[in-house]
């Protein structure tokens, strides 16, 4: 077994939906795709003896067919993978615009056309604005604040600093867009660009006033469209099962997502509770829906 083990620290979080009830300190070893040669020909007493110096193996974005997953999952270890983390939702444009709407749904593409013409219909003006450059961040974060506060997402944007925008826009690698209704921000969505020209969102929302006409889903119909001006070849919009990634995504990617712990350690106590709290709000999620109570709760959380 490698001894040069690179142990982290990390915070095991504790969550009801978008909200962290209780952060515990833990330290892990992070596995993922670039490092899996270091770890995939370990034995299970390996495995057992790596779980004793740790809290938990924290592994992401690894292949299925590998053999530690399965030695991992053959060791009876208890872990905790959330279900949404299995499927990883993009756009592939490959074969151009024409041809990704054509692919469409019929359903989904009458139902986007109609909402893209009902938004241009309520505005006076609407125009799309990219950000790419360094002296265009301060008002990209400005703007992007703004439809912030006034979304269902408020008080979640606190882990993007500037610095970290100003750096990948230094390296080219950066790409926001705002949708301006009346001069006024409604939607924006932002993320990298890389070699490949693949697109991965970083974040995105709208102002939860205009939420009937659906400025989120026109924001990225129209970036769609004009995929060619950045060069734009793919859009990962990572994990999740958001129904707007069901409607424009045309691909998906199965990855692996989990913490592994012993039985019944602290750990594995504390991954049942997390399980639990998932499944209590999944029952609130969907009973707030069908009663369409969801944006009313809403916004009594942002009030609080």
């Amino acid at each position: 077994m490698n001894k040069n083990l690179s142990f982290q620290n990390h915070l095991f979080q504790l969550r009801l939906g978008l909200f962290k009830l209780a952060k515990i300190k833990s330290s892990c070893v992070a596995i993922n795709q670039r490092n899996i040669d270091n770890y995939k020909n370990y034995s299970n007493s390996d495995i057992n003896k790596l779980l004793i110096k740790i809290d938990y193996l924290k592994v992401d974005d690894i292949k299925l067919d590998l053999d530690f997953i399965q030695k991992i999952e053959a060791s009876r270890k208890v872990y905790k993978g959330n279900s949404s983390n299995q499927i990883n939702y993009f756009i592939n444009l490959d074969n151009g615009y024409e041809k990704y709407i054509e692919a469409m749904k019929s359903k989904y593409k009458k139902e986007l056309r109609r909402e893209v013409r009902r938004f241009y219909e309520a505005f006076e003006t609407v125009e799309l604005v990219y950000f790419n450059q360094q002296n265009e961040v301060s008002r990209f974060m400005a703007d992007m604040q703004t439809i912030h506060n006034k979304s269902w997402k408020n008080g979640t944007l606190n882990e993007l600093e500037v610095a970290t925008v100003n750096e990948l826009a230094n390296k080219k690698q950066w790409l926001g867009a705002i949708l301006y209704a009346n001069g006024n921000p409604i939607s924006y969505m932002h993320g990298t660009l890389n070699s490949d020209d693949e697109y991965l969102l970083i974040n995105n929302g709208y102002d939860d006033a205009a939420k009937n006409f659906k400025p989120g889903k026109v924001l990225i119909s129209k970036i769609i469209e004009n995929h060619t001006q950045f060069n734009i070849k793919s859009i990962d919009f990572g994990s999740g099962d958001s129904v707007y990634k069901k409607i424009f995504c045309n691909d998906v990617n199965d990855i692996y997502s989990a913490l592994i712990t012993k039985k019944h350690s602290r750990y594995a106590f504390l991954f049942q509770i997390q399980a639990w709290l998932d499944n209590f709000y999944s029952f609130v999620k969907r009973t707030s829906e069908k009663l369409k109570l969801d944006h009313k709760l809403r916004a009594i959380v942002r009030k609080n």
